[in-house]
């Protein structure tokens, strides 16, 4: 079998209600959906995240000329081409994120031909089901509490909250959704790399009182000393999670000691080739894995749960985003998650069926009103 061609389609989709985090607002996904034909007829489907789907449509299909005539299940060869021939290694998390997309087509197609699911090219289960975290919306104590009291009452084990945004409150909202859960479920909070390293100390030691499981990415993303710093300074665990994009910016975190978790997916690995393998490197070094998500659709959280079920070390509470969008992409009833647990199914490929029509809506949107200004509702 031998990929014939790549699509690649920018897609608008709108969010069921705006989300709030430390870069500020916004009430839309962008997405570029990735179509991989086959010689056969089989065809798979990725997603890459983005600000501007232009930007990764005239990327992605520049990088899709050296797949055409490839087995879509060559993907060694395919990343040795990619990072080897070309200029695509100048600009590396561009690249992953773009790629991304096609990549996961890639597998999705190829396990698709043979029957099987996706996980059974990556060494098989080891879990049938998958824990995945309550997510907080909101933007203020009344109703951040109130949802974590929701999310904790359906069985949820793990709560998320972003914090760092401006001149909110932080304290007062993490002290309202912890007396909200009560003292059982474990709380996670992520300011996006809102601190600098004295800040984040600050904060986080103001924070402990509140039994916080992990603090993810408290200092920018390129300030590795300073996370391990972070790190040495507080009694909470600290995930890495901007900061570990690429293989050596792994490594880097790693060798450093700057965290007790890494945050990853195949969005910021480059695929889920690669997602696996850091998950090794990350096994290797005594740490878990913690799966990452975006403001993405059901495509990406199939693809992610099947390669999630392979990862010996991975945490409770994965990241989960795609229940935020307003509308799905795919047919069927939408993954159950009871209490946060996700059992997989057995359907070939990565186990959805794309919804054409929803498809065909979304790029409608984006071509009749361009993409959703992401921060469009900063609030100071």
């Amino acid at each position: 079998m031998k990929i014939t061609k790549i699509d690649a389609l920018p897609l608008a989709i709108p969010l069921a209600q705006e989300f709030h985090w430390s870069g500020g607002a916004q009430v839309g996904a962008n997405l570029v959906l990735f179509t991989v034909h086959t010689d056969e007829g089989v065809e798979g489907y990725g997603e890459s995240i983005c600000e501007d789907p232009r930007a990764v449509v005239a990327y992605g299909e520049l990088m899709a000329r050296q797949l055409v005539g490839r087995s879509p299940g060559d993907i060694e060869a395919i990343l040795r081409s990619i990072w080897s021939e070309g200029r695509w290694k100048m600009w590396p998390q561009f690249t992953q994120l773009t790629f991304a997309g096609i990549e996961v087509a890639c597998w999705d197609a190829y396990a698709r031909s043979l029957g099987v699911p996706t996980r059974a090219l990556f060494g098989g289960a080891v879990r049938d089901t998958i824990d995945y975290f309550g997510f907080l919306q909101g933007d203020d104590a009344d109703t951040l509490s109130a949802h974590a009291r929701q999310l904790a009452g359906e069985g949820y084990r793990v709560i998320y909250l972003k914090v760092g945004r401006g001149a909110r409150d932080d304290d007062a909202i993490v002290a309202a959704v912890r007396e909200a859960i009560g003292p059982t479920p474990l709380l996670r909070i992520d300011p996006n790399e809102a601190w600098d390293r004295a800040t984040a100390v600050d904060r986080i030691r103001r924070l402990e009182q509140y039994d916080l499981d992990w603090v993810e990415q408290p200092v920018p993303a390129q300030d590795v000393p300073g996370l391990a710093h972070v790190r040495r300074s507080v009694q909470v665990k600290i995930a890495a999670d901007q900061s570990v994009f690429t293989n050596g910016q792994l490594r880097d975190v790693l060798d450093r000691e700057a965290a007790d978790v890494i945050v990853q997916g195949s969005h910021d690995a480059g695929g889920l080739h690669r997602w696996r393998q850091q998950a090794f490197m990350c096994e290797v070094h005594g740490l878990q894995v913690n799966r990452h998500a975006f403001m993405e659709s059901e495509i990406s959280f199939h693809a992610n749960a099947q390669v999630a079920s392979t990862i010996p070390n991975l945490t409770l509470g994965n990241q989960v985003m795609h229940q935020l969008l307003g509308e799905r992409l795919t047919l069927g009833d939408p993954p159950v998650l009871e209490g946060g647990r996700y059992r997989l199914g057995n359907a070939p490929g990565h186990g959805f069926d794309l919804d054409h029509d929803a498809v065909a809506r979304a790029h409608a949107r984006w071509q009749e009103n361009g993409a959703y200004n992401t921060v469009e509702s900063v609030k100071q």
